[in-house]
């Protein structure tokens, strides 16, 4: 089994009231994928919090069905320790009631910002960063940490474009800003364009770090540069399963969350690891699906899947148990 420390990304629904261009989980308003009831997901965080491991709730919108997802997160903490719970939302529902709720609950949310939040981007609707910026405000004033990620595309290799945001991001006082690669799953498969080369990425990490370097403000954030954004200090190797897994709303484990085409199916059968609405937790991470990833000590798994292979009901049987 993988280590006791496993970060968990639990995408709780596909339900958003953004349709992003580019969302790696097809997610809006209309989205129909299954979804587990809430009896379910109880019961699934009554087993992740049996085995102690880091979670991080996101969706789509965790906050679009707030009636059924508060209690969710309030059972969460209690099971994990607030310490242990994080959520990534889109700020779209925060207000000052919810974030004195949530203080008490999680240890941070995380918001997308790809842009100055008073500048467009092509990718995403109209307000989107708008929302996060009002959203981060609300929630550091309530004491809670506060973490912005930014999706880099060929977009962000246009002068001034990360400039403005880092200022931005610095005089709001956010508290860690992490910058991920853009992976052409969900929607995004139709953007392949959008993929920076590895040398455009070494030369935004490049940048971000002079800017931060140049800085000494004490309100500058704390940086987080992702494994896999070419150019990072870590090392580049496939964390699938050693450090994370991803659960999607209806109850699939995934090896990597980002492995999925837009219609929530995965790119490959290898990344199912098993449901859990039909086997536990233990039995799913102690399987012959998840020593396949313990094994594996290659870069990034979605660079080897073929072209258009995703799977199908004919392919792989989601029933199958190992």
């Amino acid at each position: 089994m993988p280590a006791k420390k496993l970060s968990v990304i639990w995408n709780v629904t596909g339900k958003c009231p953004w349709t992003c261009k580019f969302c790696c989980m097809d997610s809006g308003p209309k989205n129909c994928l299954p979804e587990m009831s809430l009896e379910e997901k109880f019961r699934v965080a009554d087993q992740l919090g049996s085995c102690g491991y880091r979670v991080d709730l996101s969706g789509g919108e965790v906050m679009f069905n707030r009636k059924d997802h508060l209690p969710l997160i309030e059972r969460l903490s209690a099971n994990l320790g607030r310490e242990n719970l994080g959520i990534s939302c889109s700020g779209a529902y925060i207000d000052d009631k919810l974030s004195r709720r949530l203080r008490h609950l999680v240890s941070d949310v995380e918001m997308t910002m790809d842009t100055h939040p008073d500048r467009d981007f092509p990718w995403r609707p109209k307000a989107y960063h708008k929302t996060a910026a009002k959203a981060a405000a609300i929630l550091l004033a309530a004491g809670i940490e506060t973490g912005l990620q930014t999706v880099t595309t060929t977009e962000h290799r246009k002068n001034g474009l990360l400039e403005e945001l880092y200022a931005w991001i610095c005089e709001a006082g956010i508290n860690n800003w992490s910058i991920l690669k853009f992976f052409p799953s969900g929607r995004g498969v139709s953007y392949p364009e959008l993929e920076l080369s590895d040398d455009d990425c070494r030369g935004i990490v490049a940048k971000i770090m002079a800017m931060d370097a140049a800085n000494s403000s004490i309100r500058k954030p704390k940086i987080d540069i992702h494994y896999l954004m070419p150019g990072s200090e870590k090392p580049g190797t496939c964390r699938c399963v050693k450090h994370s897994i991803g659960i999607l709303p209806d109850g699939r484990v995934t090896s990597c969350f980002w492995g999925l085409d837009m219609a929530g199916r995965f790119l490959d059968d290898k990344f199912y690891l098993g449901n859990l609405t039909e086997e536990s937790i233990g039995k799913i991470l102690s399987g012959s699906r998840t020593r396949y990833w313990l094994d594996y000590c290659g870069n990034c798994a979605i660079g080897d899947v073929p072209a258009h292979k995703p799977e199908t009901s004919e392919s792989f049987n989601y029933k199958e148990t190992v």
